[in-house]
């Protein structure tokens, strides 16, 4: 990283709709795949038609693209791979990633001479792997999470290599995300994109000779043997990370809502806003911890391993304090009107909160009372799941809203 320089914050797109949302709220590079040969085969990924679209409003919007072809490849996915990157090699992507040596060597054989980087999926935990890398060609590498911030510090004084670190998502349990469980538990295999994520799942206990007896799993001081690992959020040691000289932070959740893209990626921009122009970091910190409660995560954690003290495991759902309701469109016929693509229900008569891109200001919200709801022009008591309708407010909302509803009973975090 050039000394001065503000570090970029990498944000998940697992759709358009998603990469757009990421990109208004302050990515400064947006990472997404196709419909084959990315880790993240269920959650959505953009057509060829789609991957144009986002090409284009990204330069645009002076944001940088990462395309991902970071699967494992077996033997029989060779001639389908160089296919997809025949498909694929014409579109203006500022870089590539993989994970598997083979698809390196594809893209090389193909002739792209675009950056390549490489995932975290290979587990580089050392100055060694990074120049190994360097010469096959690898411009950035996306480090282990396993890798603690003296290691990432050491690899930093050997190598001018550009070193991306997660900051902030789910954390697998596995080797850096190489996982089998989701192979052997549901024939889903993880290394492909298709992991059905059972380190995140309940468990209990059940004895031979009492079957149908759940017994609960108890934490105690070091953590519970059992799997579902609690989040990452490094939020309140990124002036540690970026003083380490590390070049872009990543944050994880392509199968996460567009609420949790556009939050979560607005509170860490600001923070490194701050951070990088030498503001007071900590008075701000309360708000970011704030917001960053407010987006479906299990309990956080900011210190992943320190020798395995910091990580901890949580058997407990997921902690829902808001519920995304939907996004805006833009304005209908004044500027108390919004038309807004709907994700959970929202009725007349709530109290919603809006959220918008955060340039210069801590991220916050701003409260709205629904007076009217309507759909094709016939007004409705209740705005469905997955539908436009023109909502008319009780004050002036900027058209560039994302709307969320804090949640206060069980019932409305399940549905989160």
């Amino acid at each position: 990283m050039t000394r001065g320089v503000r570090p970029a914050i990498a944000a998940p797109a697992g759709t358009l709709e998603k990469l757009e949302a990421a990109v208004r709220f302050g990515a400064d590079e947006v990472y997404f795949g196709g419909k084959t040969h990315n880790l993240r085969g269920q959650s959505g990924n953009l057509s060829l038609d789609e991957i144009e679209r986002a090409c284009a409003f990204c330069r645009e919007s002076g944001v940088k693209t990462t395309f991902l072809l970071n699967s494992f490849l077996h033997e029989r996915d060779i001639d389908d791979a160089r296919a997809c990157i025949d498909e694929v090699r014409s579109f203006p992507f500022d870089a590539y990633m993989v994970s598997d040596p083979g698809m390196l060597m594809l893209l090389r054989e193909s002739g792209v001479e675009t950056p390549v980087h490489l995932s975290t999926q290979m587990s580089t935990l050392n100055h060694l792997a990074v120049r190994f890398w360097e010469r096959q060609g690898v411009s950035r590498i996306v480090l282990a999470r396993e890798a603690t911030l003296d290691e990432i510090r050491s690899i930093r004084g050997h190598t001018d290599v550009e070193l991306e670190v997660f900051v902030h998502g789910a954390l697998c349990v596995s080797y850096s995300g190489r996982c089998l469980l989701s192979r052997f538990l549901s024939g889903r295999d993880a290394n492909t994109g298709a992991c059905s994520h059972p380190c995140r799942w309940r468990y209990a206990l059940v004895e031979e000779k009492r079957p149908g007896h759940h017994l609960e799993i108890i934490e105690h001081a070091r953590g519970t043997e059992i799997l579902s690992s609690k989040d990452l959020c490094l939020i309140e040691r990124l002036p540690e990370y970026i003083e380490a000289g590390v070049d872009a932070f990543k944050i994880e959740g392509r199968m996460k809502s567009l609420y949790y893209a556009a939050n979560v990626t607005r509170v860490y921009r600001r923070a490194l806003e701050v951070a990088a122009g030498g503001g007071d970091y900590d008075a701000h910190l309360p708000r970011w911890k704030e917001e960053l409660d407010l987006v479906s995560h299990r309990p956080y954690t900011a210190d992943l391993w320190n020798e395995f003290e910091g990580m901890g495991f949580a058997g407990v759902p997921y902690i829902r304090s808001a519920m995304f309701l939907g996004y805006s469109l833009g304005h209908g016929a004044g500027k108390t009107e919004v038309r807004v693509k709907t994700h959970n229900p929202i009725r007349a008569g709530d109290t919603i909160e809006a959220i918008y891109p955060a340039r210069g200001d801590d991220p916050g919200g701003a409260f709205f009372r629904v007076l009217e709801i309507n759909d094709d022009e016939k007004s409705v008591a209740m705005a469905q799941p997955g539908k436009v309708y023109l909502l008319k407010l009780d004050k002036a909302v900027r058209p560039d809203a994302v709307f969320r509803k804090r949640t206060t009973d069980d019932k409305e975090r399940e549905e989160c």
